[in-house]
């Protein structure tokens, strides 16, 4: 989830959309370096970003969330299955003919929209993973999710067949749990789940050691990192940073869930000395009209909650 302001600054561009809206700033740094795939669809962009590894990207709404489908020769995983407001079955349909199996970064509503279209889906065996997948979401989410679809919130036409501007959680049925260290075994290609608690209790990475990959969903991306919703844990989130920043020398590319879908894996270094220089109260912080505290730093910035109750003027 991320706000319009971050949005501005990852720059979607849409010609449909009215002067001045984060529709018609420039396109993001990274986005141009991507060797695009066409798949005749208005709604998603699609990119490879790696040998047998495809990020299928939602630019028209503000979220623009990216999930990514991952191919072995036996198999595929779809990590994250996006908003559900398009199909993104059809998608992975003309990208792989292989079986796919969907795991979720996480069961925030925009990364598990299209579960349904799918009957292979993973979660963590979690109360927040099972809640989610009944449709059951806080009301704080559920406010923040309630608009996805108005009009400052998508650049042009709904997709075809979308008839209102009305957005439900969608439920889905799990086929089986995954488990932190659980190696996905695709066929010519491995993939090792990593339980990263903290952004969500449900929060997980994907990790593909031989290619020196490592999809993180929203656990990082170079944006304004969400760290104020109630299911938060600052500490655990801080824990899987440093889990996932001693990986880094290992790695070639992280891919993560907004914003660009390649980014530097040094980044994890830079976050993990950003989390240690808040907890030691060294960096100075914006009050939000909210009560939050939005904390900038060169590549990121990072929005926590501030102390209860707490509302700027």
């Amino acid at each position: 989830m991320k706000s319009l302001q971050v949005l501005i600054a990852l720059g979607i561009m849409s010609a449909d959309a009215g002067a001045g809206s984060w529709c018609n700033a420039p396109p993001a740094p990274g986005f141009e370096e991507l060797e695009a795939v066409d798949v005749s669809d208005g709604w998603f962009k699609v990119y490879a970003v790696a040998p047998g590894v495809f990020a299928i990207h939602e630019p028209r709404q503000y979220e623009t969330v990216t999930a990514f489908l991952v191919a072995g020769t036996e198999r595929a995983v779809l990590f994250d299955s996006g908003l559900g407001i398009a199909s993104i079955r059809r998608i992975v349909d003309r990208l792989s003919p292989l079986p796919v199996t969907v795991i979720n970064s996480h069961t925030h509503f925009d990364h598990v929209g299209g579960n349904r279209e799918f009957t292979d889906v993973r979660n963590l065996d979690l109360p927040f993973s099972r809640a989610s997948a009944r449709g059951e979401a806080g009301e704080e989410l559920r406010e923040y999710a309630r608009d996805t679809l108005a009009e400052d919130r998508v650049c042009g036409p709904l997709p075809a067949g979308v008839t209102g501007r009305d957005y439900a959680m969608q439920t889905w049925t799990v086929a089986a749990h995954v488990r932190d260290g659980e190696r996905l075994e695709l066929g010519g290609r491995t993939l090792e789940v990593l339980a990263t608690p903290g952004h969500t209790p449900d929060s997980l990475c994907l990790l593909d050691v031989e290619n020196g990959l490592l999809l993180t969903g929203d656990t990082f991306y170079a944006g304004e990192l969400y760290l104020w919703a109630p299911e938060t844990d600052v500490k655990a989130y801080a824990a899987s940073i440093d889990r996932l920043a001693a990986l880094a020398p290992g790695l070639k590319r992280l891919l993560p869930a907004h914003g660009p879908p390649v980014a530097d894996p040094g980044l994890l270094r830079e976050l993990q000395a950003a989390l240690e220089s808040i907890e030691a109260g060294s960096t100075p912080f914006e009050t939000t009209g909210q009560g939050q505290r939005r904390y900038e730093f060169r590549d990121f910035s990072i929005l926590t909650a501030g102390p209860a109750g707490a509302k700027s003027n």
